[in-house]
This record gives C-alpha cells, structure tokens and sequence, in this order.
C-alpha cells in the first residue's frame, strides 16, 4: 500500500513542494530595464486616469441621487455621456499614442 507524502512538522501545505507551483518565472530574466520602466510607467498613466473616471463616476452617482425631477437627471445623465466619450477619446488616443512611439525619455542610453 503507498503512502502519500506528508509536511514535515512545521510545513504548510502550500510550502510543500507536492504543491509547488509549476509556473516558471525565467521568461522574466528576458525583459530588458528600459521595456519595463516604459511600460510600467504607462500602465501607472493608464490606472490614474481609470481612477479619474471612476472619481467622475461616483460624483455623477452623488449628482444624480440628489436630483428631483426627472428632467434634470436626464439632463446630468446627458452631460455626463459627453463627457466621459470625450474623455475617453482625448485619454485613449493619448494612451495609445505613447504605446506606439515610445519617448527618447524612456529609453536607456549606451
């Protein structure tokens, strides 16, 4: 009859190496410091203006739960559409255009 391994005294199940991820991290050692800081600086970009919409949100939220009549808050629910199409668009394409053509700023001089 087998028996199954079992943790030492002391060791989780998760630090059993039974249950070790089989996941490797060496595609990491491939990634150069200048392609990581670029990216990583945009996606910092990218999650500030999320968190600048979801802001926008919560106002218009607040906005609209304060209204009484329902003509003003088809009128904020209008207002608030424009807006964020043209934030959207203004910030997407400005997002997209860094993606594209990476700064002289965010590359590592030889």
């Amino acid at each position: 009859m087998a028996t199954e391994p079992t943790a030492q005294k002391g060791q989780t199940t998760a630090s059993n190496n039974l249950f070790a991820p089989s996941v490797s991290t060496d595609w990491l050692k491939f990634w150069s410091d200048a392609p990581a800081r670029f990216y990583t600086e945009e996606w910092r970009k990218i999650l500030g203006l999320a968190a600048d919409r979801l802001r926008d949100q919560a106002d218009f939220l607040r906005n609209v739960s304060q209204c009484t009549d329902p003509a003003e808050a088809l009128k904020l629910n209008a207002t608030f559409a424009q807006q964020s199409f043209a934030l959207l668009w203004e910030n997407g394409s400005k997002a997209l255009d860094n993606f594209r053509a990476p700064k002289a700023s965010n590359t590592v001089e030889k």
